[in-house]
């Protein structure tokens, strides 16, 4: 029988799984919407999949509103990356942002250290730089002088801050998680951070023809909505209270070795001699990240935290 350690990890490779194969629909779909729409839509048609379940079971309840300010902060760190990375896009190439989003486990690390005042071990410190490296000699095709073609221009300092914005998210969720079950805690983060990205997005939702979209994008946007908005929410946010916020940040390195194969099925060929080295250590440095881990990881888990990951 799997230990609770070993579902958490297995759920954030599901959820990593689910976040890769978005990529080429995410793709196909933002070259003829605006990208800050399809967030929006994926993030309403996720919020009323969880109503729908709750209302369902019973128990959708209204939170107080100090639990709602709890909710809209577990929300704002994934809704800060993604303005962060609308803005930066706009003179930010992918390859540069792809190389920038490797830093976000190791930050994770350091913030984590800080928020729980412990420190992170040598082999788990040396797994986050491995795991960097590996994802770098993917990311570059195996050439790592082309990283020193970055320029920290003003829009990869706004992506970078967006970064930052994803290696806090699994400490926000961790901190400020009750106990509460996670249905009602993704149905909620979902539904404040709908209510924001309606503030934001506004001027550009009225402007969508909406009748007009082909029934292709909109079965794009249900896969995102159900699969990677939806259930990769609900398995981040229990792989966050249940592991450390470097571990769960750290398969992030996966997605590209992910995408790899994604790509294989859709017939874009990377040379493997290209790539072999950054799989090589990718998967090493995830090996280590998962047996290891960080001191005080599992103790920090309370007893009813342990109950509802065990539900």
């Amino acid at each position: 029988m799997l230990s609770l350690n070993q579902i958490s990890h297995l759920k954030l490779f599901f959820f990593t799984v689910l976040i890769s194969l978005s990529f080429p629909i995410g793709s196909y779909i933002t070259a003829s919407m605006d990208p800050l729409v399809v967030t929006w839509v994926r993030y309403l048609l996720a919020s009323l999949l969880f109503v729908g379940i709750l209302v369902a079971k019973k128990q959708f309840r209204i939170p107080s509103a100090k639990d709602l300010g709890r909710y809209t902060l577990i929300s704002l760190p994934a809704l800060g990356y993604f303005v962060a990375m609308f803005i930066a896009l706009r003179d930010t190439s992918p390859l540069d942002a792809s190389a920038l989003y490797t830093t976000v486990p190791l930050m994770s690390a350091i913030l984590a250290a800080f928020v729980f005042k412990r420190s992170t071990s040598l082999s788990v410190t040396l797994a986050l730089l491995g795991g960097m490296l590996g994802a770098g000699l993917i990311i570059f095709r195996g050439d790592l002088s082309a990283a020193g073609s970055i320029a920290m221009t003003a829009s990869n300092k706004i992506y970078l801050l967006g970064c930052l914005g994803m290696a806090l998210n699994p400490i926000i969720v961790k901190k400020c998680y009750r106990g509460e079950s996670f249905v009602h805690l993704t149905c909620w983060t979902l539904i404040c951070a709908t209510g924001l990205l309606t503030v934001a997005a506004a001027p550009q939702l009225v402007q969508v023809q909406w009748t007009q979209i082909p029934a292709d994008i909109w079965l794009g946007i249900g896969y995102l909505a159900v699969f990677a908005t939806a259930i990769s929410f609900f398995l981040f946010q229990q792989g966050s209270v249940a592991l450390a916020p470097e571990q769960v940040s750290a398969y992030t390195y996966l997605i590209p070795v992910l995408v790899l194969l994604v790509n294989r099925f859709t017939g874009n060929l990377v040379p493997w001699e290209e790539v072999s080295y950054g799989v090589v250590t990718v998967l090493l440095s995830m090996t280590v990240m998962i047996r290891r881990g960080s001191p005080g990881t599992h103790a920090a888990v309370a007893k009813p935290e342990q109950e509802a990951l065990a539900k």
